[in-house]
């Protein structure tokens, strides 16, 4: 059980208290379940006694003020008031089930964000630790799984436990040897059965979270490289792996469901075996049929209420069990966020920070770089100066620590030794505010499927673009009259990852994107080494357009890219000499 609870210990001491509050409303409510069941009794012993009023004159008195006076009429008012208590009843079960689902929904929503924004916000290092299809599945499945799952099925099983225990009270005030023995052989059969499937259930949780995943990379891949796919004739092979993956997955689910539904057949057998047994019993031990009616009825009751919730007991148990495996490797994350909730902590990463001031040059001091599963050094001893307004470029093999200098100097990378200043600030004591000079145009442009105006304006909301600062970008981009051609213009679709459009138009639209940020710095990461020489020609004198405007650090490994660069940079066994 203690497992089961764990779930709470993801909440915050507030939403703690809250879900205490539940669990509260929960016992009113098994309270008022009890009470709608132990009624019957009373109701079924006046209906043999017809003398009822006779014998208790209070009674009698009392309901003759209300028109009253035999015993038919109380049989019908006892019936409509019982009727009435399970009316009130089952519309405060229906307000407290609506006090669970509303807080596993918040919930739901709130670690949902919060979790796409731990995975935005952790270092890019990170990224290139983890497939992004396994954080797809944590993001898009911690609600439905952890929230509307688990968290609305534990509520569920502890409402039931709760109320299986205040029916049985009931049963004991009735006849205690009977609620004894009821207690017995539901407490060792719901035991023998949870525990003998429990094992195969978690096995089969496990293996539907590694293929959840997996199946998920395998869609991705492959409808993400549709092209390459269909030109090399590998649909056969992707949708092998797919089938093989997603079977793996659906086998999961298909023994979860199938060991789920054995116990509700066991329940039922046994405890409809046991009350034959249990009037069998009675009889062997002198009690008259007659004698039994009372109480069998009650206990028919209660078995109609205890035989359900049983199955459920034993199917919500399983069902969290299933899904615990998620559940646990998410749980680092989940403190994470829970801890950050206590502490009102902001992300800094989300928050917009002024530019840092870049007025002189940027020093690069014995910079060191390895990564954390390496040992190896990528950089080692790496200085040199650029100063305002300088058209750099960085040559070098590949391997050489091209590409990680520039991660590190777009603050995707922290450096392990040295340090990058501008105008004598190091530039990680607020990388936001160093990254807010920034623009950078990567090999691969990666477009939206959405418009123009959405891929120049990557992140900003429609009413926020300034459509004049997007027409000048365009306009050094030189993709205007390319765009306003067009009959929707700026509202022109361009497909997923830019389908529609040329290898030289997605690389100007990522230029214009660069430009609409308006940068101090632009940086170029061979931005047009996939392109062919004439439009990779055509590309380069549109950026040397920003020669003396822009500060430019270009990596290229065609030469005649950086034909008109100011100085070069060239990288070598993690070292770099000005050429």
């Amino acid at each position: 059980m203690e497992s089961i609870l764990q779930i709470f210990t993801i909440f915050t001491p507030k939403q703690l208290r809250y879900c205490g509050f539940i669990v509260f409303t929960m016992i009113i409510g098994a309270i008022l379940e009890a009470v709608g069941i132990g009624a019957i009794l009373p109701l079924i012993s006046v209906m043999g006694q017809p003398d009822f009023l006779q014998r208790h004159g209070e009674i009698a008195n009392i309901t003759s003020e209300i028109g009253i006076v035999d015993h038919k009429g109380f049989i019908v008012f006892c019936a409509c008031g019982l009727i009435l208590w399970y009316l009130l009843k089952n519309m405060y079960i229906a307000w407290q089930t609506k006090l669970q689902i509303d807080f596993s929904m918040h919930n739901q929503l709130k670690f949902s964000k919060d979790l796409m924004e731990n995975y935005l916000t952790k270092p890019y290092v990170f990224h290139l630790n983890h497939n992004s299809a396994t954080l797809l599945r944590n993001v898009t499945n911690v609600g439905l799984v952890i929230f509307a799952g688990m968290l609305v099925q534990t509520f569920t099983l502890v409402t039931e436990m709760i109320t299986v225990i205040i029916i049985w009270l009931m049963l004991v005030i009735v006849d205690a040897f009977t609620a004894i023995v009821v207690a017995g052989v539901m407490g060792a059969m719901m035991y023998g059965i949870i525990k003998s499937f429990r094992k195969r259930i978690s096995k089969q949780g496990q293996v539907q979270n590694q293929y959840s995943s997996q199946y998920i990379k395998c869609v991705k891949q492959s409808l993400g490289a549709i092209k390459e796919t269909k030109v090399l004739c590998k649909e056969a092979s992707f949708l092998s792996e797919f089938d093989r993956t997603y079977t793996q997955y659906g086998e999961a689910n298909r023994k979860f469901m199938f060991l789920n539904q054995v116990p509700r057949m066991m329940i039922e057998t046994l405890v409809v075996s046991g009350l034959l047994v249990l009037i069998v019993v009675k009889l062997l031990m002198g009690n008259s049929p007659m004698d039994i009616v009372p109480l069998l009825g009650v206990l028919a009751l209660a078995a109609f209420r205890l035989m359900p919730s049983a199955n459920r007991i034993v199917n919500l148990y399983n069902s969290i069990k299933f899904q615990q495996p998620f559940f646990y490797e998410l749980y680092p994350e989940l403190m994470d966020i829970k801890e950050r909730a206590i502490k009102k902590q902001d992300s800094y990463y989300l928050s917009e920070q002024p530019k840092l001031e870049f007025s002189n040059c940027i020093q690069i001091d014995n910079l060191h770089f390895s990564y954390p599963e390496s040992k190896d050094e990528v950089l080692h001893g790496v200085s040199f100066e650029i100063r305002k307004g300088d058209f750099v470029g960085i040559v070098g093999a590949s391997g050489a620590g091209k590409t990680t200098f520039v991660d590190i100097m777009l603050g995707l990378l922290r450096p392990t030794a040295g340090y990058i200043s501008v105008d004598g600030k190091d530039i990680f004591q607020n990388i936001r505010s160093w990254q807010a000079n920034l623009a950078y145009v990567p090999q691969s442009i990666y477009l939206v499927d959405g418009t123009v105006k959405e891929n120049i304006a990557l992140g900003e909301s429609l009413q926020d673009i300034d459509i004049n600062r997007m027409e000048k970008s365009l306009k050094m981009a030189e993709l205007y009259d390319f765009v306003m051609d067009m009959p929707d213009g700026l509202d022109t679709i361009v497909g997923e990852r830019g389908v529609k459009l040329s290898g030289g138009q997605r690389q100007r639209i990522g230029i214009a994107r660069a430009l609409y940020q308006q940068p101090e710095v632009l940086i170029l990461d061979e931005a047009t080494s996939a392109l062919d020489t004439e439009t990779e020609k055509s590309i380069t004198d549109t950026t040397l357009k920003f020669k003396g405007h822009i500060t430019i650090i270009a990596i290229a490994h065609r030469l005649s890219t950086l034909a008109e660069c100011d100085y070069k940079i060239d990288f070598k066994d993690g070292l770099a000499n000005r050429l």
